[in-house]
C-alpha cells in the first residue's frame, strides 16, 4: 500500500479552533487536486476539524470518493492496513497526527512539520519516506 500523507492547506493564523480554508489554503486544494489526480488514489482519511475535509474536498469529488472522517490515529493506521496492498491511500491531517499515522504504518519518524508550513507532502511506501512539496 502507498500512503500520502500531508497537513490541511493554508489556514489564517489565530483563525480560531476549527479555521476554514483561507483563499491561499483553497488554491492549494485545487493543486493537490491536480497533483494526485493520477496518483491511484481509493482511500481518503480526513479528521472531523473543516480545514482538512476542504483539503481533500476537491480530489475526492473528482475521484467519485468519499472522505471517512477519522481523529484516532491508530483507528486510520488499522483501516489503511485494511485496505491491503491495492491503490493509495491520502491522509490529510495536522501536524501533531501525521507523525504518528507514519509510525504506526511501520515508517520513520518524520521531522517535525512547522506551524507555517502547508505544502509537504510525504509518501509512505514499504516503511521508507519520500518528502515532496507542492502549491
Amino acid at each position: 500500500m502507498v500512503v500520502i500523507l500531508i497537513r490541511h492547506a493554508d489556514v489564517t493564523p489565530d483563525g480560531g479552533a476549527d479555521p476554514p480554508l483561507n483563499a491561499s489554503g483553497a488554491t492549494r486544494a485545487q493543486q493537490l487536486r491536480h497533483v494526485l489526480s493520477d496518483a491511484g488514489v481509493t482511500a481518503i482519511f480526513v479528521s472531523s476539524l473543516q480545514r482538512t475535509q476542504a483539503t481533500a474536498q476537491p480530489l475526492a469529488g473528482d475521484l467519485g470518493l468519499q472522505a471517512v472522517v477519522q481523529d484516532d490515529t491508530a483507528s486510520i493506521a488499522a483501516a489503511i492496513r485494511q485496505l491491503g496492498n491495492a491503490g493509495t491511500a491520502l491522509v490529510v491531517g495536522h501536524t501533531n497526527t501525521l507523525p504518528d499515522v507514519v509510525v504506526r504504518l511501520g515508517g520513520p519518524p518524520m521531522t517535525p512539520i512547522a506551524a507555517t508550513e502547508f505544502d509537504r507532502l510525504v509518501v509512505l511506501v514499504n516503511g521508507s519516506l519520500c518528502t515532496l512539496r507542492y502549491g
